[in-house]
């Protein structure tokens, strides 16, 4: 693949000094292709994966309106979800009053009878909100949605009003005419509710075809796995396309230059076993990302 930029700075390799072998394209893509085989753990983490869904989205709807019969058309919508932060971010979940005065730690009232009322420190839930985008597929002679696509954050899968949220959504859509395609690819938070699947693959990508419910296609994938390609639901009368969600992050991770913005040397944020993260060590280590 070629890029037409140049670039500054360096990606993180050992060996990302200056090399006169090769076109600056070559050694470009070399540079800032993805080192795993799937899903790139480090695009998890929380101050980047807003921006990687955001660009997801766009890129997965950019290959669908090059790809699809022309009956239909994909729009990009967005949602807003308002609550209090999950328990998971303690942090985030109260906001402390800027004056108070303690009272009597040892009296239920916080002061003692015939004494002046003090004011008490107390904890004031922190309303947060986040920004959530979803493709459609529509019909345009009828403009009925025929396929959402959703990809999920740590948000729909954390303790919370988001995840509450999104499960509304979802048995919605389940119980309407419309296709529903979730893609899992953040190991934070507990998958969404399916019957049939027992393990612990940390992704998965869910496709419901509205005629088959309640029996849905799981694909589970580890770690250290491809990303599977899915076939994408449309109307009985027309050829399903294949999606290639692997070659779409691939793509995305070399031509917005994610490699420059992790940090290899530590772990990536989420969940990981200790056979996982020898196995990363082991990766980026022989890819030069890891001293």
């Amino acid at each position: 693949m070629m890029i037409g930029n140049g670039l500054m700075g360096c990606c993180g390799r050992k060996d990302c000094a200056a090399d006169s072998s090769g076109t600056d394209a070559d050694v470009m893509e070399e540079q800032f292709t993805n080192p795993f085989p799937g899903m790139n753990p480090y695009l998890e983490t929380a101050g980047l994966w807003p921006d990687v869904h955001n660009r997801l989205i766009g890129a997965i709807s950019s290959v669908l309106r090059r790809t699809l019969p022309l009956r239909y058309s994909v729009v990009t919508k967005e949602r807003v979800v308002i609550g209090h932060s999950p328990p998971e971010e303690p942090s985030r979940r109260y906001a402390i009053a800027d004056v108070a005065i303690s009272g009597d730690a040892d009296y239920p009232g916080g002061n003692s009878p015939g004494e002046d009322p003090t004011a008490v420190t107390v904890l004031i839930p922190e309303v947060y909100w986040t920004r959530q985008r979803f493709l459609t597929i529509r019909e345009q002679s009828r403009g009925n949605a025929v396929t959402i696509l959703e990809i999920l954050s740590p948000t729909n899968k954390l303790p919370g009003d988001g995840r509450r949220e999104f499960l509304d959504k979802r048995l919605r859509i389940l119980e309407s005419g419309t296709h529903l395609v979730e893609i899992d690819i953040v190991r934070a938070g507990n998958p969404l509710p399916v019957e049939g699947y027992d393990g612990d693959a940390p992704y998965r990508i869910l496709v419901s075809r509205s005629e088959l419910r309640p029996s849905a296609e799981l694909y589970p994938f580890a770690l250290r796995s491809r990303i599977p390609d899915i076939a994408l639901p449309l109307l009985n009368a027309d050829d399903e396309p294949t999606l290639r969600l692997g070659e779409i992050v691939n793509d995305l991770y070399l031509q917005d230059y994610y490699g420059r913005l992790v940090n290899y040397n530590d772990d990536p944020a989420g969940p990981l076993s200790n056979a996982d993260r020898g196995w990363i060590d082991g990766l980026l280590r022989e890819s030069g990302l890891r001293e």
